[in-house]
């Protein structure tokens, strides 16, 4: 019985020491990660918008609904992006025209370019050839 006694107070002390090493070591954690919209932001200017209707469905008992392909050309100090959007959305296609030779800010990922619009409208892309635009 005697040796039970040092564990009744050792057990309390370890808990304690294991909350504040716990709070000093989430205190003293490195600062949070910037987002990923915000890695690679850069800015550049909406040199064309090109729309093209495109009809999925030819016979349906149901109103069609169309979906535009929008063919967006953006230009950077150094190159020109050609990006492919797919929207039945009208007024993400008025945004696109109204943006057109003004500055935007996109993030280019791998084969995705996310742009935003004056209106600030976020609109991921797909990257095409440069012939398309």
């Amino acid at each position: 019985m005697a040796h039970m006694q040092p564990r009744r107070r050792i057990l309390p002390l370890v808990l304690f020491a294991t909350v504040i090493l716990a709070a000093t070591t989430y205190g003293l954690g490195s600062p949070p990660s910037p987002s990923s919209s915000d890695e690679g932001q850069q800015t550049g200017k909406i040199l064309t918008v090109r729309k093209v209707l495109e009809n999925r469905y030819f016979a349906s008992r149901y109103p069609q609904i169309h979906y535009y392909l929008l063919y967006i050309a953006v230009r950077t100090s150094d190159q020109t992006y050609c990006v492919e959007y797919e929207t039945p959305v009208l007024d993400e296609i008025d945004d696109l025209f109204s943006a057109k030779d003004k500055e935007v800010e996109f993030v280019l990922n791998a084969k995705n370019l996310t742009l935003r619009t004056p209106r600030s409208r976020k609109i991921k892309a797909h990257l095409v050839k440069p012939d398309q635009c």
